[in-house]
């Protein structure tokens, strides 16, 4: 079995996404919060704009995020937001897809809406050309990362890779 933590390092060193922890939450504390999709509704340029945002998000978010035993957050620092953001969301699939043979059900959830095309047209046709390769926000599922405990501010994020 690999090891999860220097896996996952390993990989996004070579993105040179600044790592600051790992850590493994425990599952049941991805209980949704029904306000961090409302902020995706109201608040965000987003919502329906991109494939990995509400509405394309299935509402059935809780049964899904139930179905899930483990989760480990990756907490990292950021020099440019968005620069980082996408390198991570470019990763986060290769990182999935090296779990498989260990967690066949691995699913990474993004920070913050896709942003893997320069331009996004899902908004205007309904498709998504890397459609495979795009996962859902963490407030698209309803996940407020600041209940679950992790302290992050200015120049940190996080992105979720769910495990059972």
């Amino acid at each position: 079995m690999v090891d999860l933590h220097e896996m996952i390092r390993e990989m996004l060193s070579t993105e040179r996404i600044n790592v600051e922890n790992i850590v493994e939450i425990d599952a049941r504390k991805l209980t949704p919060d029904r306000r961090a999709r409302w902020k995706c509704r109201f608040g965000c340029g987003y919502f329906g704009k991109r494939y990995s945002c509400p509405p394309n998000v299935p509402e059935s978010y809780d049964e899904f995020l139930k179905s899930y035993s483990r989760a480990i957050a990756i907490i990292y620092r950021f020099e440019d937001y968005m620069l980082d953001k996408i390198k991570l969301q470019k990763i986060l699939p290769q990182i999935e897809s090296r779990l498989i043979s260990d967690y066949p059900m691995a699913f990474a959830l993004f920070p913050g809406g896709c942003d893997l095309c320069q331009q996004c047209d899902y908004g205007r046709t309904q498709r998504c050309p890397k459609s495979p390769k795009v996962r859902p926000s963490l407030s698209s599922v309803g996940i407020n990362v600041s209940g679950l405990g992790l302290k992050i501010g200015d120049g940190r994020s996080v992105a979720i890779i769910l495990l059972d």
